[in-house]
């Protein structure tokens, strides 16, 4: 990867019937394996644990410039993709590999409101991920420019389990009163939760 931030392609794909997850474990590795032979940073594959189709699994991967193509997941047809760039995470694309829960939530919110939105989420974080209970750490934090004064952001956080996610919805205080300054920042919000291929 070159000096200037990349780009993180987020598409979701469409298989013909649904497939447990157990049988996508093999293509993800050929779909990682071609990601990388095409100069990209496979970040991950990950299927659908709550609102996601039963026929459907998110890609994403990162490149340079956004003149790029996503390789082919074995009997999947992409429905929709996005680019997006990194803000405060990942510092770097690095492929994910930890087993457990990653949750993919989309907020819309007002241009002006990207850089507190960031900071308040940044700032929660030194207190979320330590707290007692459970197991998190958000993994990324990227946006996009949705529509003329809309910009998506979308968060992707790992936790262990299910359970870990749901002890989480009670902070620590700080992270809590952060997280609560973020909401009134958020026109809506929308959360997937999936596992790692």
């Amino acid at each position: 990867m070159s000096a200037s931030p990349p780009v993180y392609r987020v598409a979701r794909v469409r298989f013909e019937r649904p497939r447990p997850a157990e049988s996508l474990r093999g293509p993800a590795e050929d779909w990682a394996a071609a990601c990388r032979d095409a100069g990209l940073v496979p970040w991950g594959a990950f299927a659908g644990l709550l609102g996601l189709r039963t026929d459907e699994a998110f890609l994403v991967a990162a490149g340079e410039g956004a003149g790029w193509q996503l390789p082919p997941f074995d009997r999947a047809a992409v429905t929709e993709q996005a680019d997006f760039a990194p803000t405060v995470r990942p510092v770097e694309p690095v492929p994910q590999h930890t087993p457990g829960v990653y949750v993919f939530r989309t907020f819309e919110i007002a241009p002006a409101d990207l850089e507190p939105f960031v900071r308040l989420s940044a700032e929660a974080w030194e207190s979320f991920e330590h707290g007692p209970g459970y197991r998190a750490e958000p993994r990324a934090l990227l946006r996009r420019d949705a529509a003329p004064g809309a910009v998506a952001m979308l968060l992707i956080t790992w936790y262990d389990s299910l359970e870990s996610w749901a002890r989480s919805r009670t902070p620590p205080p700080a992270a809590r009163e952060n997280f609560q300054r973020r909401a009134a920042l958020t026109r809506w919000a929308f959360p997937v939760a999936t596992r790692l291929l």
